[in-house]
């Protein structure tokens, strides 16, 4: 919606409805971001552990390649999934700042005498977030920790 057009009520009561959905929603987002990337790191670090300090029986060649496309595999899945959550993450922060617009929360002198009840640089924060990239990151490393384990034993 242009900004010199004036919300009608219903509009504005429409917003304020989904308002706190979509925060909630960006949270959930991130969240679960978080949670997938310790859950992997943990599956990671165990499988780690297990390999290093527990003795096993000799394994063939071919067995330690099929374990290592196991983790691999495991690993894309939870990048895939990682980066399906930052998407809709994503998603969700660009329709929730599109509210916060509406809703006049940037405007100085709208809520605050002088002042913005949001800062304007919030606005575009979500573009310089390498959250995601330090998750993925995390998990590529265990990943080739635990790769270079198995192949080394």
């Amino acid at each position: 919606m242009p900004a010199n057009v004036a919300l009608t009520k219903e509009q504005q009561d429409q917003l304020k409805f989904l308002y706190p959905w979509y925060k909630e929603e960006v949270f959930r987002r991130r969240e679960r971001m978080m949670w997938l990337t310790a859950s992997a790191s943990g599956v990671l670090v165990l499988v780690l552990a297990i390999v290093r300090f527990f003795p096993v029986p000799a394994t063939s060649p071919a067995t330690a390649v099929l374990v290592c496309l196991g983790v691999a595999l495991f690993s894309g899945l939870m990048a895939y999934l990682i980066a399906q959550q930052r998407a809709r993450h994503l998603m969700a922060k660009q329709v929730l700042i599109a509210i916060e617009r509406e809703l006049g929360l940037y405007e100085k002198g709208r809520h605050l005498e002088d002042a913005a009840l949001y800062p304007e640089e919030w606005q575009r924060a979500w573009k310089r977030d390498v959250s995601v990239v330090i998750y993925l990151a995390v998990l590529a490393g265990l990943t080739g920790l635990v790769i270079a384990s198995l192949l080394w034993r």
